[in-house]
C-alpha cells in the first residue's frame, strides 16, 4: 500500500531541523558582527593612542589621521588612502585645538547612534 504526502511527524522533524540550522546561522552572524566591533575598537584605540602621543610631544594633534600611517605600518587598516573600520568605512576624525575625537559609525553607518565605536582616553 502506497501513501501520498507526509506524516505529521515527518513535517515536525523538518521544522525542527530548519529551526536548528537557523539558530546556528544567526549565532554565527552575531559572532561575526561582534568580532567587527572588537576589531574596530582595537583600531580606534590604537589610532587614538598615537594621536595622544603626538599631542604629548608636539602639543597638538595631526590635522588628519593619514599623517599617522607611516608610524603605524598597518596597511590592512588603510583603504583608498583612509583608515577604515571593520565595515570598510572611513574612520571619522575631528580636531578642535588640542582636543580630538576619533570614532566609527558602527554597523549602521550612521554617526551619533548607539552602535558608534569611539576612542576613550585611558
Amino acid at each position: 500500500m502506497f501513501r501520498k504526502g507526509f506524516t505529521l511527524l515527518e513535517l515536525l522533524m523538518v521544522v525542527v531541523i530548519l529551526a536548528i540550522l537557523a539558530g546556528i546561522t544567526f549565532g554565527l552572524l552575531q559572532a561575526v558582527e561582534s568580532a567587527k566591533v572588537r576589531v574596530t575598537g582595537i583600531r580606534i584605540q590604537g589610532l587614538g593612542d598615537q594621536v595622544s602621543a603626538l599631542v604629548g610631544t608636539k602639543g597638538f594633534p595631526p590635522a588628519t589621521l593619514e599623517e599617522l600611517a607611516p608610524k603605524l605600518e598597518k596597511t590592512d587598516w588603510i583603504k583608498d588612502g583612509k583608515f577604515v573600520d571593520a565595515w570598510e568605512r572611513p574612520i571619522e576624525y575631528r580636531v578642535d585645538g588640542r582636543n580630538f575625537r576619533i570614532w566609527s559609525c558602527g554597523a549602521d553607518g550612521v554617526s551619533g547612534t548607539d552602535d558608534d565605536v569611539e576612542y576613550r582616553r585611558n
